[in-house]
């Protein structure tokens, strides 16, 4: 009784949230992701609930399945969403080869009744190894791939730590199991799996609806505070972003006349400086600020970010003494990377650093 009550929590949460994404604008790639995962938590319960519970002799349709495989490359793209990252199609089809090669296996697991009897314990054993190897691994690479980022907690930061956490519970509960052997003893210990499974499955969907909840909450706040449809206001041309921030401040809003007033101080000229940043020193979520950039300036963060350092680039590039090597330049604008530094400016301005100066030089004779 206590497992159809998971269950049914389980496909509440899961439809509740995904009611709550229908609502939110400007939808960004990480709640796609999300949104992703709540279709297969959803498909999985449902799936267990059926062939383990409800329908009779058919649990090995449930516990073979490779389902398991689906949440360490989720989570991983999840981060590349939040670090606004593209994976390319190769790097999509690697992450999920694991489960892909299980699903033919799988397949062949169902259709075939000798391969069952005599191989449905190795089969076991080696999907449930890879299972919680797959729920340590991609945890423990996002930790330290992430380890360099702003402690605040965000409302997409708290999402990943309780995600990690969980993956490598499971990870911590399945390993054991199978190193005791676990499927020699299947029959008097799948109950007590199953709940604890589905009990982590559970808080994992508390945690999403948590997240769609809060994020629905403060883009409608700045949608209210915007009032974009009302208070039209111009968008910053990309040839002098920096010259277009000097608005009137009864013209703004609070939160547009808070942004504006941050930017105008070029914070951005830390090497340092990120999105994370904004969050913790305006004190405004990600979403919001997110939201700001693209109603304002028609780009998102980084790039608008990155044109405001190639034009504090180009005032001291026209400067009659300039003197300065173009990296320690570069550096000084705020950027960290020497490579960023040239593919941006060339973006920009269409030529390098040294060719622009020349232009300056031979205006200035």
């Amino acid at each position: 009784m206590v497992i159809f009550f998971i269950y049914a929590s389980i496909v509440m949460i899961c439809l509740m949230s995904c009611q709550v994404y229908y609502l939110l604008p400007n939808k960004s790639s990480f709640d796609k992701i999300v949104f992703r995962l709540l279709l297969v938590m959803l498909f999985h319960v449902s799936f267990a609930a059926i062939f383990i519970d409800i329908v009779k002799g058919y649990q090995y349709v449930d516990r073979g399945a490779p389902l398991g495989l689906l949440y360490g490359p989720i989570l991983y793209f999840a981060f590349m969403a939040y670090e606004d990252k593209k994976p390319k199609v190769k790097t999509v089809f690697l992450h999920f080869t694991p489960f892909l090669i299980f699903l033919g296996i799988y397949f062949y697991f169902l259709t075939s009744e000798v391969f069952r009897v005599n191989f449905s314990k190795t089969y076991y054993f080696v999907l449930y190894s890879t299972f919680g190897l797959s729920w340590m691994i991609y945890p423990i690479f996002i930790m330290f791939k992430g380890r360099g980022l702003d402690i605040a907690m965000s409302n997409i930061k708290r999402i990943f730590y309780f995600s990690i956490i969980l993956l490598l519970v499971l990870a911590a509960f399945i390993l054991p199991l199978i190193s005791a052997q676990f499927l020699t003893q299947i029959r008097n210990t799948s109950q007590l799996s199953t709940i604890t499974i589905y009990m982590i499955m559970l808080f994992g969907a508390i945690i999403i609806y948590n997240y769609l909840l809060k994020e629905l909450v403060d883009r409608k706040t700045v949608h209210s505070e915007f009032d974009f449809l009302n208070h039209p206001f111009p968008m910053v041309e990309a040839e002098n972003p920096i010259l277009e921030l000097q608005l009137p401040n009864h013209k703004l809003t609070n939160y547009q006349d808070r942004v504006l007033n941050y930017l105008n101080q070029q914070p951005y000229l830390d090497p340092g400086f990120s999105l994370d940043t904004m969050v913790k020193d305006l004190k405004m979520s990600r979403s919001m600020i997110s939201q700001f950039f693209k109603e304002y300036f028609k780009q998102n963060v980084l790039k608008i970010i990155n044109s405001l350092r190639i034009e504090a680039v180009c005032k001291e590039l026209e400067q009659p003494d300039f003197d300065m090597n173009i990296e320690e330049l570069a550096l000084r604008c705020g950027f960290s990377s020497r490579a960023s530094f040239y593919r941006n400016f060339s973006l920009e301005k269409d030529c390098t650093p040294v060719e622009y100066r020349e232009q300056i030089k031979s205006k200035l004779l």
